[in-house]
Protein backbone atom coordinates (compact mmCIF):
# COMPACT_ATOMS: atom_id res chain seq x y z
CA UNK A 1 0.00 0.00 0.00
CA UNK A 2 1.41 3.36 -1.04
CA UNK A 3 0.79 6.52 0.95
CA UNK A 4 -0.25 9.24 -1.56
CA UNK A 5 1.71 12.49 -1.39
CA UNK A 6 -1.07 15.03 -1.09
CA UNK A 7 1.37 17.94 -1.29
CA UNK A 8 2.65 16.76 -4.66
CA UNK A 9 -0.90 16.23 -5.87
CA UNK A 10 -1.75 19.86 -5.00
CA UNK A 11 1.64 20.98 -6.37
CA UNK A 12 2.65 22.72 -3.15
CA UNK A 13 5.42 22.34 -0.57
CA UNK A 14 4.98 20.76 2.86
CA UNK A 15 5.26 24.18 4.50
CA UNK A 16 2.33 25.58 2.51
CA UNK A 17 -0.02 27.79 4.48
CA UNK A 18 -3.75 27.25 4.81
CA UNK A 19 -4.32 29.98 2.23
CA UNK A 20 -1.85 28.43 -0.23
CA UNK A 21 -3.49 25.01 0.18
CA UNK A 22 -6.91 26.48 -0.58
CA UNK A 23 -5.58 28.46 -3.54
CA UNK A 24 -3.86 25.39 -5.01
CA UNK A 25 -7.03 23.33 -4.62
CA UNK A 26 -9.17 25.90 -6.39
CA UNK A 27 -6.73 26.16 -9.29
CA UNK A 28 -6.48 22.39 -9.81
CA UNK A 29 -10.16 21.70 -9.19
CA UNK A 30 -10.98 24.24 -11.87
CA UNK A 31 -8.48 22.61 -14.26
CA UNK A 32 -9.79 19.05 -13.81
CA UNK A 33 -13.46 19.59 -12.96
CA UNK A 34 -15.71 17.40 -15.17
CA UNK A 35 -17.74 20.45 -16.16
CA UNK A 36 -14.58 22.06 -17.54
CA UNK A 37 -13.54 19.15 -19.79
CA UNK A 38 -13.08 20.08 -23.43
CA UNK A 39 -15.78 18.77 -25.75
CA UNK A 40 -13.14 17.22 -28.00
CA UNK A 41 -11.50 15.21 -25.19
CA UNK A 42 -11.31 11.48 -25.86
CA UNK A 43 -12.29 8.76 -23.32
CA UNK A 44 -8.72 8.39 -21.99
CA UNK A 45 -8.34 12.14 -21.48
CA UNK A 46 -11.69 12.32 -19.70
CA UNK A 47 -10.82 9.36 -17.44
CA UNK A 48 -7.45 10.94 -16.60
CA UNK A 49 -9.04 14.28 -15.73
CA UNK A 50 -11.69 12.63 -13.56
CA UNK A 51 -8.99 10.63 -11.74
CA UNK A 52 -6.93 13.80 -11.15
CA UNK A 53 -10.02 15.61 -9.89
CA UNK A 54 -10.70 12.87 -7.31
CA UNK A 55 -7.05 12.95 -6.22
CA UNK A 56 -7.15 16.74 -5.80
CA UNK A 57 -10.37 16.55 -3.75
CA UNK A 58 -8.99 13.77 -1.51
CA UNK A 59 -5.77 15.71 -0.95
CA UNK A 60 -7.66 18.87 -0.02
CA UNK A 61 -10.04 17.01 2.33
CA UNK A 62 -7.02 15.89 4.39
CA UNK A 63 -4.83 19.01 4.25
CA UNK A 64 -7.59 21.50 5.04
CA UNK A 65 -8.46 19.62 8.26
CA UNK A 66 -5.88 20.50 10.92
CA UNK A 67 -6.24 17.25 12.86
CA UNK A 68 -6.07 15.03 9.77
CA UNK A 69 -3.22 17.12 8.34
CA UNK A 70 -1.24 16.77 11.58
CA UNK A 71 -1.72 12.98 11.59
CA UNK A 72 -0.80 12.79 7.91
CA UNK A 73 2.32 14.92 8.38
CA UNK A 74 3.45 12.64 11.21
CA UNK A 75 3.09 9.60 8.92
CA UNK A 76 5.13 11.32 6.20
CA UNK A 77 7.82 12.30 8.69
CA UNK A 78 8.02 8.76 10.03
CA UNK A 79 8.28 7.35 6.52
CA UNK A 80 10.97 9.87 5.51
CA UNK A 81 13.00 9.30 8.66
CA UNK A 82 12.75 5.54 8.54
CA UNK A 83 13.40 5.27 4.81
CA UNK A 84 16.51 7.42 5.14
CA UNK A 85 17.76 5.46 8.11
CA UNK A 86 17.00 2.00 6.79
CA UNK A 87 18.14 2.75 3.24
CA UNK A 88 21.46 3.98 4.61
CA UNK A 89 21.83 0.87 6.71
CA UNK A 90 20.82 -1.64 4.08
CA UNK A 91 22.99 0.04 1.45
CA UNK A 92 26.04 -0.77 3.58
CA UNK A 93 25.37 -4.44 3.14
CA UNK A 94 26.10 -6.11 -0.21
CA UNK A 95 23.85 -9.04 0.58
CA UNK A 96 20.96 -9.39 2.98
CA UNK A 97 20.51 -12.62 4.81
CA UNK A 98 16.98 -13.83 5.49
CA UNK A 99 16.66 -12.04 8.83
CA UNK A 100 17.54 -8.66 7.35
CA UNK A 101 15.24 -9.26 4.40
CA UNK A 102 12.40 -10.00 6.82
CA UNK A 103 13.25 -6.91 8.82
CA UNK A 104 12.94 -4.74 5.74
CA UNK A 105 9.54 -6.31 5.03
CA UNK A 106 8.58 -5.70 8.66
CA UNK A 107 9.48 -2.01 8.51
CA UNK A 108 7.75 -1.44 5.21
CA UNK A 109 4.58 -3.10 6.48
CA UNK A 110 4.52 -1.06 9.69
CA UNK A 111 5.37 2.22 7.99
CA UNK A 112 2.44 1.74 5.63
CA UNK A 113 0.15 0.68 8.49
CA UNK A 114 -0.18 -2.92 7.30
CA UNK A 115 -0.30 -3.92 10.96
CA UNK A 116 -1.32 -7.57 10.62
CA UNK A 117 1.45 -8.28 8.12
CA UNK A 118 4.03 -6.44 10.20
CA UNK A 119 3.14 -8.19 13.45
CA UNK A 120 3.06 -11.56 11.72
CA UNK A 121 6.64 -11.03 10.49
CA UNK A 122 7.74 -9.73 13.90
CA UNK A 123 6.32 -12.73 15.76
CA UNK A 124 7.90 -15.11 13.24
CA UNK A 125 11.29 -13.56 13.98
CA UNK A 126 10.68 -13.94 17.73
CA UNK A 127 9.61 -17.60 17.39
CA UNK A 128 12.64 -18.36 15.25
CA UNK A 129 14.94 -17.17 18.03
CA UNK A 130 12.93 -18.97 20.72
CA UNK A 131 13.53 -22.25 18.91
CA UNK A 132 17.24 -21.55 19.19
CA UNK A 133 16.88 -20.81 22.91
CA UNK A 134 17.54 -17.09 22.48
CA UNK A 135 15.43 -13.95 22.60
CA UNK A 136 15.06 -11.84 19.47
CA UNK A 137 16.28 -8.27 20.00
CA UNK A 138 16.12 -5.43 17.50
CA UNK A 139 19.30 -3.97 19.00
CA UNK A 140 21.22 -6.86 17.45
CA UNK A 141 20.49 -5.41 14.02
CA UNK A 142 20.33 -1.62 14.33
CA UNK A 143 21.73 1.25 16.31
CA UNK A 144 20.04 2.43 19.49
CA UNK A 145 17.91 5.19 17.97
CA UNK A 146 16.65 3.09 15.07
CA UNK A 147 15.88 0.22 17.42
CA UNK A 148 13.68 2.44 19.59
CA UNK A 149 11.96 3.78 16.48
CA UNK A 150 11.20 0.24 15.41
CA UNK A 151 9.82 -0.67 18.85
CA UNK A 152 7.51 2.33 18.69
CA UNK A 153 6.11 1.14 15.36
CA UNK A 154 5.68 -2.42 16.68
CA UNK A 155 3.85 -1.17 19.77
CA UNK A 156 1.65 1.03 17.58
CA UNK A 157 0.75 -2.01 15.47
CA UNK A 158 -0.15 -4.12 18.52
CA UNK A 159 -2.23 -1.28 19.93
CA UNK A 160 -4.20 -0.73 16.73
CA UNK A 161 -4.87 -4.44 16.31
CA UNK A 162 -5.86 -4.77 19.97
CA UNK A 163 -8.37 -1.93 19.79
CA UNK A 164 -9.72 -2.89 16.37
CA UNK A 165 -13.04 -4.63 15.83
CA UNK A 166 -11.48 -7.44 13.86
CA UNK A 167 -12.67 -11.03 13.95
CA UNK A 168 -10.46 -12.12 16.85
CA UNK A 169 -11.20 -13.29 20.36
CA UNK A 170 -11.28 -10.95 23.35
CA UNK A 171 -8.32 -12.88 24.78
CA UNK A 172 -6.26 -12.19 21.64
CA UNK A 173 -7.15 -8.50 21.76
CA UNK A 174 -6.07 -8.39 25.43
CA UNK A 175 -2.78 -10.06 24.49
CA UNK A 176 -2.01 -7.48 21.82
CA UNK A 177 -2.88 -4.56 24.10
CA UNK A 178 -0.70 -6.05 26.85
CA UNK A 179 2.25 -6.34 24.45
CA UNK A 180 1.74 -2.77 23.25
CA UNK A 181 1.73 -1.58 26.86
CA UNK A 182 4.92 -3.48 27.68
CA UNK A 183 6.79 -2.04 24.70
CA UNK A 184 5.60 1.52 25.39
CA UNK A 185 6.69 1.18 29.03
CA UNK A 186 10.05 -0.15 27.88
CA UNK A 187 10.45 2.91 25.64
CA UNK A 188 9.72 5.24 28.56
CA UNK A 189 12.23 3.38 30.72
CA UNK A 190 14.88 3.55 27.99
CA UNK A 191 14.24 7.26 27.49
CA UNK A 192 14.77 7.85 31.20
CA UNK A 193 18.17 6.17 31.06
CA UNK A 194 19.33 7.36 27.66
CA UNK A 195 17.22 10.22 26.23
CA UNK A 196 17.04 10.31 22.45
CA UNK A 197 13.39 10.65 21.44
CA UNK A 198 11.85 13.28 23.66
CA UNK A 199 9.76 14.47 20.72
CA UNK A 200 7.50 11.41 20.83
CA UNK A 201 7.58 10.57 24.53
CA UNK A 202 4.46 12.69 25.00
CA UNK A 203 2.75 10.54 22.36
CA UNK A 204 3.86 7.36 24.16
CA UNK A 205 2.36 8.66 27.41
CA UNK A 206 -0.92 9.52 25.68
CA UNK A 207 -1.15 5.98 24.34
CA UNK A 208 -0.36 4.47 27.73
CA UNK A 209 -3.09 6.62 29.27
CA UNK A 210 -5.60 5.06 26.90
CA UNK A 211 -4.35 1.54 27.57
CA UNK A 212 -4.36 2.01 31.35
CA UNK A 213 -7.94 3.29 31.26
CA UNK A 214 -8.89 0.34 29.09
CA UNK A 215 -7.66 -1.99 31.83
CA UNK A 216 -9.92 -0.23 34.33
CA UNK A 217 -12.92 -0.34 32.03
CA UNK A 218 -15.62 -2.94 32.37
CA UNK A 219 -14.20 -4.90 29.43
CA UNK A 220 -10.77 -5.09 30.98
CA UNK A 221 -11.96 -5.58 34.55
CA UNK A 222 -10.51 -9.08 34.95
CA UNK A 223 -7.02 -7.66 34.48
CA UNK A 224 -7.43 -4.82 36.98
CA UNK A 225 -5.22 -6.32 39.65
CA UNK A 226 -2.30 -6.28 37.24
CA UNK A 227 -2.43 -2.53 36.87
CA UNK A 228 -1.96 -0.64 40.15
CA UNK A 229 -2.42 3.12 40.24
CA UNK A 230 1.35 3.39 40.63
CA UNK A 231 1.66 2.82 36.88
CA UNK A 232 -0.36 5.95 36.22
CA UNK A 233 1.67 7.81 38.81
CA UNK A 234 4.87 6.66 37.08
CA UNK A 235 3.87 8.51 33.91
CA UNK A 236 4.65 11.75 35.78
CA UNK A 237 1.76 13.58 34.17
CA UNK A 238 0.59 17.06 35.23
CA UNK A 239 -1.72 16.87 38.25
CA UNK A 240 -4.69 17.86 36.11
CA UNK A 241 -4.22 14.90 33.74
CA UNK A 242 -3.59 12.39 36.54
CA UNK A 243 -6.68 13.62 38.40
CA UNK A 244 -8.77 13.23 35.24
CA UNK A 245 -7.58 9.62 34.87
CA UNK A 246 -8.42 8.89 38.52
CA UNK A 247 -11.90 10.31 37.96
CA UNK A 248 -12.41 8.05 34.93
CA UNK A 249 -11.29 5.05 36.99
CA UNK A 250 -13.72 6.01 39.74
CA UNK A 251 -16.50 6.11 37.14
CA UNK A 252 -15.56 2.61 35.97
CA UNK A 253 -15.70 1.37 39.56
CA UNK A 254 -19.17 2.88 39.95
CA UNK A 255 -20.35 1.06 36.82
CA UNK A 256 -19.50 -2.28 38.44
CA UNK A 257 -20.82 -1.27 41.87
CA UNK A 258 -17.42 -1.05 43.61
CA UNK A 259 -18.38 2.13 45.47
CA UNK A 260 -15.70 2.11 48.23
CA UNK A 261 -12.98 1.75 45.59
CA UNK A 262 -14.58 4.49 43.50
CA UNK A 263 -14.71 6.84 46.47
CA UNK A 264 -11.07 6.17 47.37
CA UNK A 265 -9.81 6.89 43.86
CA UNK A 266 -12.00 9.97 43.43
CA UNK A 267 -10.66 11.47 46.67
CA UNK A 268 -7.15 10.92 45.32
CA UNK A 269 -8.18 12.87 42.24
CA UNK A 270 -9.41 15.78 44.37
CA UNK A 271 -6.15 15.82 46.32
CA UNK A 272 -4.33 16.44 43.04
CA UNK A 273 -6.93 18.77 41.51
CA UNK A 274 -9.37 20.29 44.03
CA UNK A 275 -11.32 22.03 41.26
CA UNK A 276 -11.70 18.88 39.19
CA UNK A 277 -14.07 19.51 36.30
CA UNK A 278 -16.94 17.21 35.38
CA UNK A 279 -17.13 15.49 38.75
CA UNK A 280 -20.53 16.70 40.03
CA UNK A 281 -22.47 13.63 38.94
CA UNK A 282 -20.10 11.07 40.45
CA UNK A 283 -19.82 13.15 43.64
CA UNK A 284 -23.59 12.94 44.05
CA UNK A 285 -23.50 9.20 43.40
CA UNK A 286 -20.80 8.66 46.04
CA UNK A 287 -22.25 11.26 48.42
CA UNK A 288 -19.08 13.36 48.38
CA UNK A 289 -19.73 17.02 49.17
CA UNK A 290 -17.77 20.05 48.03
CA UNK A 291 -14.63 19.61 50.08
Amino acid sequence: MQIPNYYQILEIGRNATESEIKQAFRKLAKRYHPDKLHINFGPEEVAHAEHKFREVCNAYDVLQDQKRKSDYDRILQNIDRQKKSYRSYFDRRSRLDQDYANLELLFQALLHQNYETGISIYEQLCRKCEKKGTKWCIDDFFNYEDSRDCEFLIAEAYQNLGFSNGDVSALERHRKIELAMQIYESLLSAEGQRPCFKHFIKEVKERLKRIYLYHFSVEGYEQMDQLPLTKIHALKLPNRETAWMYKKIAEFYVEIDLFPEAREVLLLAFELQPNLAGAKKICRTLNIGNQ
